[in-house]
């Protein structure tokens, strides 16, 4: 027979993994503070490299004026202001970063509970079903111990001996 609230329950679950396979799924195997660190050392990552070829575009740009005023050039003061530059760029997109990650995480996580919550019931059901199953058996009042699972336990041969294989 076939139970409707459990076809929905795995409607539901099935989407759910089917659209969620590279986000949330993914986000679950991490811990907010692992996703979201992983998160902003990849930006500073990109961002570095973003900086230094804006800047080399820049140079290449502007290269003819470079060689012009190479000997009046306080090359101290520019590489001052590139590295902080560098630094100030950094910044913004670690904090821009830290914060789309952390939203990213806590929005994903509501998906998550409502995917888990619906697999636990999922799971639910089909033990019930099994177990359902399993009681239209009659339940043994003695239990049979093999000696394969005792080993050598001189005891334990004695108990299964004495006791034998009843079943009622």
């Amino acid at each position: 027979m076939l139970d409707e609230e459990k076809i929905r329950l795995m409607a539901r679950v099935t989407m759910y993994e089917k659209n969620e396979e590279f986000g949330s799924l993914v986000l679950a195997r991490y811990y907010r503070e692992d996703y979201v660190r992983l998160g902003c050392i990849r930006t500073v990552l990109v961002a570095t490299v973003t900086y230094w070829l804006i800047v080399a575009t820049y140079v290449i740009y502007r290269f003819e004026e470079l060689l012009r005023d190479i000997n009046n050039m306080d090359y101290f003061s520019v590489v001052g202001k590139l590295m902080l530059g560098y630094v100030g760029f950094c910044a913004i997109m670690y904090i821009f970063a830290f914060l789309i990650y952390h939203i990213r995480y806590q929005s994903a996580k509501k998906g998550l509970i409502e995917y888990n919550r619906n697999l636990k019931r999922l799971i639910k059901m089909a033990d019930d079903e099994e177990y359902e199953e399993e009681s239209d058996e009659p339940v043994p009042t003695t239990i049979r111990v093999s000696q394969s699972i005792g080993g050598d336990d001189p005891l334990l041969d004695e108990m299964i001996k004495g006791e034998g294989s009843k079943t009622e």
